[in-house]
Parts: structure tokens; sequence; C-alpha cells
């Protein structure tokens, strides 16, 4: 009985999600909410199994340091993201509700911390980042206009690097966009959604699908804590089966132009919950 208790232990404490590591990092007030279904601090050296992965991502690690980029932890170790030269893709974990739990929720947060590092300068395009979806890969992406029965997307985005920020928002397709594309809706309230380089930002996402039909979806973000955007008359769907399908840890810049320099960027502390989370503290 002591060795299975003894392998159980090992096997929690290798877990990049589990509650031991999370309280001794700062994340001491998750460990007894029912309500938190993932979390991932980046800790464990096989970090990419709790995504489903059997390797990481080419344009992925994890660090504790990072001089040259100017990185300063959070809380030990981060996911680092390269969006390479020439390229366009940093990341595109998902954590795809199904298979993870055997049912899809049609209300979800999640909340990672952010940091752009030293060399982030997208000037000429925005991009995609980590947001919630359910395009069951039929619309809802790359110029696949959604029509409220085939699928629904609303990924973080970012603007192009101007005067030393990066505006944050929200990049939809929803039932009444115009066009084969998605809508960009900034994260303006009070500014809040400009992040600047060498910062640690909270950043929390909310969806609540409509009532099929009608215009009462409901989307909200925060950064640090403090509300950045609300809309609350949103149409992702007119079906009921059209449920949220997955946490799309896309990092994307474009577009179909590439990136004309390497960018950088940090992700720590990922939680995805029923109820509102907040800041790691």
């Amino acid at each position: 009985m002591k060795s299975l208790i003894v392998m159980f232990a090992a096997i929690v404490i290798g877990a990049c999600g589990c509650w031991a590591l999370a309280a001794s990092r700062g994340e001491a007030q998750l460990a007894n909410r029912q309500d938190v279904l993932f979390t991932c601090d980046f800790e464990s050296p096989e970090w990419y199994r709790e995504w489903g992965l059997t390797a990481p991502e080419a344009s992925t690690d994890t660090v504790s340091s990072d001089p040259d980029r100017k990185f300063a932890p959070l809380q030990g170790r981060a996911l680092r993201v390269r969006v390479p030269e020439g390229g366009n893709l940093g990341s595109n974990l998902q954590y795809v509700f199904a298979k993870r739990l055997g049912y899809e929720p049609e209300e979800i947060r999640f909340r990672y911390h952010l940091r752009f590092a030293d060399d982030w300068d997208p000037v000429s395009q925005g991009g995609k980042l980590p947001g919630i979806s359910g395009t069951y890969g039929r619309a809802g992406w790359g110029g696949r206009r959604v029509n409220g029965r085939d699928g629904w997307s609303a990924r973080g985005s970012f603007a192009p690097y101007r005067n030393g920020e990066t505006l944050l928002g929200f990049y939809t397709y929803h039932a009444d966009m115009k066009t084969k594309f998605g809508d960009g809706w900034l994260w303006d309230r009070e500014r809040r959604g400009a992040l600047r380089n060498n910062q640690w930002y909270a950043i929390e996402q909310h969806i609540k699908l409509n009532t099929p039909g009608k215009n009462d979806g409901e989307m909200r973000a925060w950064v640090d804590g403090q509300l950045a955007f609300e809309r609350t008359d949103v149409r992702m769907r007119d079906v009921s089966d059209l449920k949220i399908e997955m946490v799309w840890f896309n990092v994307y810049q474009g577009g179909a132009k590439p990136a004309e320099n390497a960018d950088h960027l940090y992700i720590d502390n990922v939680v995805i919950a029923k109820d509102y989370i907040g800041p790691a503290r």
C-alpha cells in the first residue's frame, strides 16, 4: 500500500496542472475550487502531455531565463512561443472539452498570463492569440464564414505594434458577420487591452453562448482583473448542437503575410474554469 501511495504522489507531482504545484507557485486560491477544470504551469519537462501531445510544438519551449529578450519569470518556468521570421504560426495548442470531459459546455472562462518579449514588434500586421471556439473543422477561421449552423470562434487578437503598445481584442466569427473574415473587437475600455513589452499581464476571457437564434451571447475580457471588454448581444449560433468545442491556444501572426522578423512571447499559469478566475496571486 505504501508503494502505491508513493507512486500516486509521483504521478501527481509530475503532472503539469497538479494542485500541489499550483499551490506552491502562488495559485493556492484554486486548490479548493470545484469549478476549475484544467491548470498548466509549464514546470514539468513533459508539460506538452497535458495538452495531448507527444512532443512540444516546433516553435515552443519552456524557459526560466532568457536575458537576450529581457525575460523575467512570473513564477518559475514559462512557455516561450516564437513566431519565426518568414512564418506565421507560433502555437496551436488545444484543450478539447469532449475529449477531456466527455461533454461540451455552453459557458466557460479561461485565464493565462502573457508577456510580450523585448523583440516583439509586429508593426505591419496583427494576428491571433488564445481564445475559445466551436469550429468543428467546418467554419469559423481562415475565411470560412459561419452561418449559425456550422461553427463559430472567438480567438484573442492583437493589433499591429504601435507607440510601444500592442492592443488586444477578440477576433470573432459569428452569425451576424458581414464578410468571410472574422470581426475584430478591440479591448479598448479605458485602454486596458493596451499591453507593453517586458511586462506580465493576466488575460481572462469569458464566453456564454447565445440562446439559439437570439442575440444574447456574452463575451467578456479582463486584463489584470479589470474589465476591458463586454458584449451581451452576440449571436454565435442558431442551433443547439453548436457548443464550446475547445479552448484554442493559437498564436498566429497574420493574415497570410509572413512575419518580417522573429517575435517572441511568454505564457504562464493557464487555468480553465466555470467561474471567474482572476489573476494569480
